[in-house]
């Protein structure tokens, strides 16, 4: 008997097609499970995603000839919450996974079961238990049992798991199942030095497990998919011909969100104070490509100027940037005509937005900008970085600004800050912006449910 190691394919080499792998892993006689399995073992990071795509794709089709008609029962649309279950770190990803989860359990598509899933690093997805919405989840417990006609939503980002657990989505595709992931963005694989590289490789490993398993992939803007199409062309030539790529923009709604509620004890002394000047509001995670550490730069020249303007920064503190954090922290206007909620709730942000003079979202780059619907909801004006994802959300209803120094960013707010004050500065009515629902029905559209 020869051993196996001289029966398979060179991993080194690029001349073997998916459709030529998937022909030898039959020729082996192996059953479904050794066959991926012996993929998995000689393709993983050898082999490019696009002929690891077409060899699965081609197996799962013979699967699919052969498997029996679907059980007769519902389809099931099987949603990722694997990180919300584990606590709600109130983040804007966050926000939308709750949002959008709420929407398909109080209104299901036709002829579907919406069940949330979760995994975790040793273990596949099982059905999960959302305490957030413990009236309308499914009892069912333990492993999900996947057929013919089944959705996988991968709605939750989970980059450090989805990975993980390709044998397991591959088996589902075999059954007859689809993968749908959504992708908020591309900057961990676009801007690497924004974030730690250990996210940077997990990101990596999560892109290429979208590559090849995903029957689509859900963009937030046009823009992350025009971006994401040039990536993968560029990073996994071949993938994006046999992957379908749409996009469905965010809702605005924080009401409709299962908002987080509660005002923290010195939340209305703090309150006061930001309002008793024209108050510009920052919203976000404190990260490096958020443009906090610019906005500070430009607000110090201007208070040095005299302008009586506070800057209220509402986000936890992220990676990279404990510099800035202890300046924030410790900064001589802290307090007075600076403010940072690290903590807040939805119901304090919606506070904030009702009696802030203008949202600054000098971000670098985003995928979608959830905070620019969110002011445009409550009538807050907006100074926004020209960035072409804030121009397809916003487009004329903004005020935009370039440049990535202090000096540039304070010219920019002092001439906004002259118009709010005359009550001259573009208003942000005409952006137009989706309700939740809304938003949910445009991405179950992007599915294209039979």
């Amino acid at each position: 008997m020869r051993r196996m190691r001289n029966t398979l394919p060179r991993p080194a080499s690029r001349t073997r097609t998916g459709l030529t792998m998937a022909a030898w892993l039959r020729d082996l006689g192996l059953s479904g499970r050794r066959q991926l399995a012996l993929l998995r073992l000689r393709t993983q990071r050898l082999q490019a995603a696009r002929n690891v795509r077409l060899a699965l794709t081609t197996l799962a089709d013979s699967a699919g000839q052969e498997a029996s008609e679907p059980h007769p029962r519902n389809r099931q649309l099987l949603v990722d919450v694997s990180v919300i279950v584990r606590g709600d770190a109130r983040t804007g990803i966050q926000r939308v996974v709750r949002a959008i989860v709420q929407q398909l359990l109080v209104d299901p598509p036709a002829g579907f079961d919406v069940k949330p899933v979760c995994a975790s690093r040793w273990q596949g997805y099982r059905h999960a238990t959302l305490h957030i919405w413990p009236e309308r989840i499914p009892a069912a417990v333990g492993p999900v049992d996947v057929g013919k006609g089944d959705v996988f939503l991968g709605l939750d980002f989970a980059a450090h798991l989805l990975s993980r657990h390709q044998m397991q989505l591959a088996r589902w595709k075999m059954a007859g199942a689809r993968i749908i992931v959504v992708v908020y963005d591309l900057l961990p694989a676009l801007h690497p030095k924004w974030f730690e590289a250990k996210d940077v490789r997990s990101y990596l490993d999560w892109i290429r497990a979208v590559a090849i398993h995903a029957d689509r992939a859900l963009c937030i803007s046009a823009a992350s998919a025009d971006e994401m199409h040039r990536w993968l062309a560029r990073h996994h030539p071949g993938v994006e011909k046999y992957m379908d790529i749409s996009w469905f923009h965010l809702g605005a709604d924080i009401a409709a969100s299962v908002p987080a509620s509660g005002v923290s004890p010195d939340f209305d002394f703090r309150f006061q104070r930001i309002v008793a000047r024209q108050a510009i509001l920052m919203v976000g995670t404190v990260e490096p490509r958020k443009g906090h550490a610019q906005a500070l730069q430009a607000l110090e020249q201007l208070w040095q100027q005299g302008k009586q303007i506070n800057l209220a920064i509402v986000g936890k503190p992220g990676w990279r940037v404990e510099m800035l954090v202890k300046r924030l922290r410790e900064h001589p206007e802290s307090g007075h005509r600076l403010f940072w909620i690290e903590d807040a709730s939805d119901e304090m942000l919606c506070r904030l937005y009702e009696h802030a003079a203008g949202l600054l979202m000098a971000s670098e780059g985003e995928g979608f900008g959830l905070p620019l619907i969110e002011a445009a909801c409550h009538g807050v004006p907006i100074l926004a970085r020209d960035l072409a994802v804030f121009r397809e959300i916003a487009g004329n209803h903004a005020t935009y600004f370039s440049g990535h120094s202090g000096h540039e960013l304070a010219i920019a707010i002092s001439a906004w800050s002259d118009e709010l004050s005359r009550g001259k500065a573009i208003r942000p009515d005409g952006i137009p912006h989706l309700s939740w629902h809304e938003s949910t029905r445009q991405l179950l559209s992007r599915l294209e449910l039979p």
